[in-house]
């Protein structure tokens, strides 16, 4: 997944988004918007990329496994400890 800027919510009752969703969904790809989408103004729904949706599957899937939440926070500790080695370091052990 490419680095994207910060991604804004907009916040638009149905009607507007019925009228203007190739308009939304061309903010959705080129501007990474996401819009939260109110029925009688109550949020309702919420339209983003479909990439940013496969983003977050992905995150709650390894979020919901107990030996990836394990190896994130030895990592993390190890990097607070400086126990990290450099890209150039770590291709000579592989030999690459």
């Amino acid at each position: 997944m490419e680095s994207k800027e910060f991604a804004m919510v907009k916040t638009i009752p149905l009607a507007e988004a019925k009228k203007s969703l190739s308009a939304i969904v061309k903010d959705i790809d080129e501007k990474y918007d996401r819009f939260s989408i109110t029925k009688n103004g109550v949020e309702k729904a919420v339209i983003l990329s479909s990439e940013e949706f496969e983003g977050l599957l992905e995150t709650l899937d390894i979020l919901s496994s107990k030996e990836e939440r394990d190896a994130i926070a030895r990592a993390k500790s190890q990097v607070r400890k400086g126990k990290t080695v450099s890209l150039r370091k770590f291709k000579e052990r592989l030999k690459v």
